[in-house]
């Protein structure tokens, strides 16, 4: 399982929608994982960080590789904002937004590198959270990864009420892959509120798209053959 202090999934929901709500609103601004607290602005220092006293860090201009585990991503600036990033011993975390939504990237140790334990997990974990009356599988809603690439994944739809009694509904993504078999996964979460899920779904899906696992994953982005050139 992955560290309990980046454990999202007992936040509740209120905290969620009104990072959502402000950030529909206005500009991007953190919101969360599954549905996720912020990770961290500045990353947890390993043990063996630089001596130059400088935190670990995945991040360079409009893209991202987890320390640990290898796992790559990048993005249009102009979409998409860094809202938080995670490192420490055995976790890798990315969160990354726009104003009405937020996709999280962790990879760590855990389930065994097994993908369906860990979509399984975190499905069981969707229901518990405070706040949730309902989780609908939405099985007729089209996914954000090509089926040839995606690993164990699913798409609900959220029900709750707020303290308040404003009721509340969201859209959830989650999908896993194995990072490294026998030790190690990817965790992949996109939330965004109902309302919103139409109107991201083409940054989501190009986001996505552009993950790249290690190469010794199974699930590694095939990397396509180049010509040599003829002189």
């Amino acid at each position: 399982m992955r560290p309990r202090c980046f454990s999202v999934r007992r936040l509740s929901i209120y905290v969620v929608v009104m990072l959502l709500s402000a950030g529909s609103a206005t500009v991007a601004v953190a919101q969360s994982q599954e549905p996720k607290p912020a990770l961290p602005a500045t990353p947890v220092a390993q043990p063996d960080s630089p001596a130059s006293g400088e935190t670990p860090t995945g991040v360079s201009g409009s893209s991202w590789q987890g320390p640990n585990f290898g796992v790559r991503i990048h993005w249009d600036p102009a979409v998409w904002s860094v809202e938080g990033e995670s490192i420490d011993e055995g976790y890798d975390g990315l969160q990354i937004g726009t104003p009405s939504s937020t996709v999280f990237l962790e990879a760590y140790d855990g389930f065994a590198g097994d993908a369906e334990a860990c979509f399984a997990a975190a499905e069981q974990e969707i229901g518990e959270r405070e706040g949730i009356s309902e989780v609908v599988p939405l099985a007729d809603r089209p996914l954000p990864v090509a089926a040839e690439v995606r690993g164990a994944a699913g798409l609900f739809g959220l029900t709750a009420t707020l303290p308040d009694g404003t009721p509340y509904r969201g859209v959830e993504y989650v999908e896993c892959r194995t990072v490294k078999p026998g030790e190690a996964v990817l965790e992949i979460t996109w939330q965004s509120v109902t309302q919103a899920f139409n109107e991201d779904f083409a940054n989501v899906e190009e986001l996505l798209a552009t993950i790249e696992m290690p190469q010794d994953s199974p699930s590694a982005t095939p990397v396509a053959p180049q010509a040599t050139p003829v002189d």
